[in-house]
């Protein structure tokens, strides 16, 4: 059976309400750290390891010249390491520096805390059931397999988006 289109809409709405929700979490003032875009960015390289910034760029879905800036003021803050792609010296590769790890890590904590703080009143159970649903709709969006959602023991306490600080 198909789904209906007024939960269809209400889906939708929902979908832009916890997204602003998040975009207005990420503003608040005892966020301490790198711009929520440089975040970002080094999020998505530490999950994704070490590549070019041209499949960086896609991954984010923005231009290369659009993350050209970014990568030079992370590169420049020691955040990430860049050095010349062995395969072909034009392009270069980057990856999250030992000192953007630790960044990352303290943002992650951040927001770990933060979220704990709006969950008081759920148990292990409501939050697994929200990860998988969540994890369920963004690959549904991005039109992707599903991915395993990890095991409690596994599931890192901060983990969650890169653009949430």
């Amino acid at each position: 059976m198909a789904v209906e289109d007024q939960t269809l809409v209400d889906l939708v709405n929902e979908v832009f309400r916890l997204f602003r929700t998040l975009k207005s979490l990420s503003h608040e003032p005892s966020v301490e750290g790198p711009r929520l875009a440089h975040i970002g960015i080094i999020g998505l390289l530490a999950q994704s390891g070490e590549c070019r910034a041209s499949a960086l760029a896609e991954m984010i879905g923005v231009g290369p010249s659009a993350l050209s800036r970014q990568l030079a003021d992370l590169a420049e803050q020691g955040l990430v390491l860049r050095r010349p792609d062995p395969e072909d010296g034009r392009a270069t590769l980057i990856k999250v520096s030992p000192e953007g790890a630790q960044v990352l890590a303290g943002v992650m904590s951040q927001r770990a805390d933060r979220m704990r703080q709006r969950l008081r009143g759920w148990n292990e159970a409501e939050a697994r059931d929200a990860l998988a649903a969540v994890a369920r709709l963004a690959n549904a969006l991005q039109g992707s397999t599903p991915s395993p959602v990890p095991e409690a023991a596994d599931a890192p306490a901060a983990e969650g988006s890169p653009e949430l600080r």
